[in-house]
């Protein structure tokens, strides 16, 4: 067998050929490898650029290709203005950055924000993204602030901004900042903007807080108003930020929802102003008081009067400044005993609904004060001493509005129930009302003039036997004899019963069985008492509340106040405890109504509720309330609750 080469390919020739071996035909290769070769050197060049574009975009400096930066609209403003602080994050991969969490921003009250904007631009094939954050800050004082640097997480890494100096001054007088750089230039900018961009915002919209009077009596209304002043268009205003007004009872005025602007000329300058929002104050002591800066959120059209037309309304903060009010003390000079803290100017007037009445019909009372002051906190007025009648407590009705100049007043009506219980011609004494007249600076004294009141003989007769109601007169009639014969020891008779068939051998013999069964159910019930919170609550009310009074009587020694909060506190305590009622319905209605379920005397339940009134309205004028009053007030509670508690058994 012969083999020849050729090539890469053999071939057999010789013997082989007759021995049943056939050759093999195949066809040439060389076509097929080329083209395989050709496919994997371009296998080879795609897996290479894959690698490169790999290692390029997973490098650090194309993942670290985002730019945060913080920047401000002015590094330095006015206590009256605002600060725009702008986050700006930049690059190609920020959607999932997110706003930073509780960002402090010391000097500074956060008014809104986050206000989140985004961007997107492809320019000739290269994409950027931008996302802002911006908060619009107040300043809450004058001084020189920094911002701390801010951190925001993007794709789980931290980037932190440079820290701001911001330097706050007195009034306005902002410095624009330098603006931004852009991170995809101005290509897409409107040129309209420049039009629409505000020139100045300094001194265009401000609001100022005035009060009507620079000192006031302890009591003596104050009304405080609040005004704005613009010279551009204003489409709305709501209060931001609303703070205590420590000192003072508030009573809201009401103004036009539409107010009407007035023009005035402020420093060579034009504006409107409009009266927003207007509150009556009614300091409760005397001392220095302060009314605290008020922000106010605007909407208005800024960018002055020549471009009006392109300017859109934006959310501005105007904040008022600090106000202060010299309180002075009621004078001690004239004050009449039965003075109840009134300010202000009154009148009063009484009638009966009826000049004739039987005995044991109801006549009504009716007391009404008018006049200009805070009558909501007048107390309830005390009637004199009206020997022959039955008084019933009364209903109060209260009609109180401010009058066309913004002053608080009405009228308050007391309404008593009056049952007479002996016939005759009856005179009702004078009631009386003192107040302090703050114009005048004098205590006055009101009375009413006196009521006749003609009583007949009711129908189920009347009181005049002796007091004695329901007892009718009849004739005296002797009935036997008033002495008797005392019997001789001869004339009584032996009795020869036996000593166990004897009334009196049964009850001798009963006494033991009642003495213990009584027993029994006395310490039965001391256990049940002991258990129940609220019989345990009654039976300790006088103890705590003397202990309480004593309490209040000494702190009062250094500071009146404390002694009323205390004294209050003792007698609706034991009031609370001892008759089981809520604290919500110790008020002078509702705690006359329940005292009278609980069969409590009516003079009682006056004197109660008359301490109580004191104890609230002491603190009125603590300064000038001595400790000779306190200490007559605290004897009056300790009689109350000795009442009290002897009423309540």
């Amino acid at each position: 067998m012969d083999l020849a080469l050729k090539g890469r390919h053999c071939v057999l020739r010789g013997p082989a050929e007759g021995r049943g071996y056939a050759p093999e035909k195949r066809q040439p290769p060389t076509a097929p490898r080329q083209g395989r070769n050709k496919t994997m050197r371009h296998t080879n060049r795609t897996t290479i650029i894959a690698i490169l574009l790999l290692t390029i975009f997973a490098s650090p400096s194309f993942a670290q290709n985002i730019d945060v930066t913080a920047s401000v609209n002015s590094t330095t403003i006015g206590v009256q203005d605002q600060l725009q602080l702008t986050l700006t994050v930049s690059g190609r991969e920020i959607g999932d950055a997110q706003p930073p969490r509780n960002p402090s921003f010391p000097g500074f009250k956060l008014a809104s924000g986050p206000n989140v904007s985004t961007q997107f631009q492809w320019i000739n094939g290269r994409v950027s993204n931008s996302k802002s954050f911006t908060y619009t800050l107040l300043p809450e004082k004058e001084g020189q602030y920094t911002i701390d640097p801010i951190d925001v997480i993007i794709s789980g890494r931290t980037y932190r901004t440079e820290p701001i100096s911001i330097r706050v001054t007195a009034g306005g007088g902002r410095v624009p900042a330098q603006p931004p750089v852009d991170p995809f230039g101005d290509v897409f900018s409107d040129p309209l903007e420049r039009l629409r961009r505000p020139r100045s915002q300094d001194g265009e919209v401000f609001m100022e807080a005035e009060l009507d009077r620079k000192t006031a009596y302890a009591g003596q209304q104050v009304t405080l108003s609040f005004l704005l002043y613009t010279q551009v268009g204003v489409t709305g205003i709501q209060i931001q930020e609303s703070p205590p007004l420590t000192g003072f009872w508030v009573e809201d005025l009401n103004v036009d929802s539409n107010p009407k602007g007035r023009r005035l000329v402020l420093d060579g300058k034009e504006y409107t102003a409009y009266l927003v929002k207007r509150q009556a104050l009614f300091p409760n002591a005397p001392g220095r008081l302060k009314v605290p800066p008020f922000t106010f959120a605007i909407s208005a059209r800024m960018g002055g009067d020549y471009f009006s037309f392109f300017s859109r309304p934006e959310t501005i903060y105007r904040k008022t400044g600090e106000i202060g009010l010299e309180v002075k003390p009621l004078p001690a000079a004239g004050r009449p005993d039965g003075f109840s803290n009134a300010v202000g100017s009154f009148s009063l007037t009484s009638r009966l609904d009826k000049q004739e009445a039987a005995t044991g019909d109801a006549v009504a009372l009716r007391v009404r004060l008018s006049g200009r002051g805070n009558l909501k906190m007048v107390p309830d007025l005390q009637l004199p001493k009206l020997p022959g009648f039955t008084v019933y407590s009364s209903k109060r009705t209260d009609n109180l509005s401010p009058s066309e100049g913004g002053a608080i007043g009405g009228e308050k009506t007391w309404e008593y129930v009056l049952v007479p219980r002996t016939p005759g011609s009856h005179t009702l004494p004078p009631v009386s009302f003192s107040y302090f007249d703050p114009e005048r600076g004098t205590y006055e004294t009101l009375s009413t003039a006196p009521l006749q009141l003609e009583v007949s003989l009711g129908a189920e007769g009347g009181d005049a036997l002796g007091g004695l109601s329901g007892i009718s007169k009849q004739s005296l009639t002797r009935v036997g004899t008033d002495i008797h014969f005392i019997k001789l020891a001869g004339d009584f008779e032996r009795a020869d019963v036996p000593p166990y068939r004897s009334f009196w051998f049964y009850a001798l013999a009963v006494i033991p069985l009642l003495v213990n069964a009584g027993a029994l159910l006395y310490r039965r019930e001391e256990r049940r008492r002991s258990g129940d919170p609220v019989t345990a609550r009654s039976r300790k009310a006088r103890r705590e509340a003397l202990k309480k009074l004593r309490a209040a009587a000494k702190a009062g020694r250094s500071e009146t106040v404390k002694f009323y909060d205390g004294a209050a506190a003792a007698l609706s305590g034991y009031l609370e405890d001892r008759f089981d009622l809520p604290g919500i319905s110790l008020t002078a209605d509702t705690l006359e109504r329940a005292l009278q379920e609980k069969s409590v005397a009516p003079e009682t339940v006056e004197e109660a509720v008359a301490c109580l009134q004191e104890c609230d309205f002491g603190r009125f004028v603590a300064a000038d309330a001595g400790p000779g009053r306190a200490a007559r007030l605290a004897s009056r509670i300790r009689k109350a609750i000795d009442a009290l508690e002897n009423a309540g058994r």
